[in-house]
């Protein structure tokens, strides 16, 4: 079974290069442009693991508000944000709400898989704890 990745950024380039990069690791994958499109994702089928971009979109709501919705619904679905303009205090904010891990812009393919690959690891091996 694939699993499936949300990816959410308000740049279609940066979205458009994750998923590319997911697809041909044969994920499964969904997207979002800003945060009432990710949160219907969400809401319509929690992801496997997501991709969160802090700033979206100009609106009230950003990829922190999404953070803490997924993690409203549940710990077991892995969050990685994405920043290209981070900050200490960002980061640490993103890692104390729960996010698995926290990531700059511009960031490299193997990095980002690496975390993908060891987030998904560990949600997997809370599971087998949990049964």
């Amino acid at each position: 079974m694939k699993n499936e990745v949300l990816v959410i950024d308000d740049n279609f380039d940066i979205r458009n290069l994750i998923s590319n990069i997911l697809k041909d690791k044969n994920y499964k994958v969904r997207e979002a442009a800003n945060y009432d499109q990710a949160s219907f994702e969400i809401d319509k089928q929690l992801p496997d693991i997501a991709i969160i971009d802090v700033k979206l979109d100009k609106g009230d709501k950003d990829g922190i508000d999404l953070l803490k919705k997924i993690k409203k619904i549940t710990d077991l679905v892995p969050v990685i944000m994405i920043s290209g303009h981070a900050n200490v205090e960002m980061a640490v904010e993103s890692l104390k709400l729960g996010a698995y891990e926290f990531i700059t812009k511009p960031f490299a393919t193997e990095q980002l898989l690496n975390f993908i690959s060891r987030a998904l690891e560990n949600v997997s091996l809370r599971r087998e704890n949990i049964q």
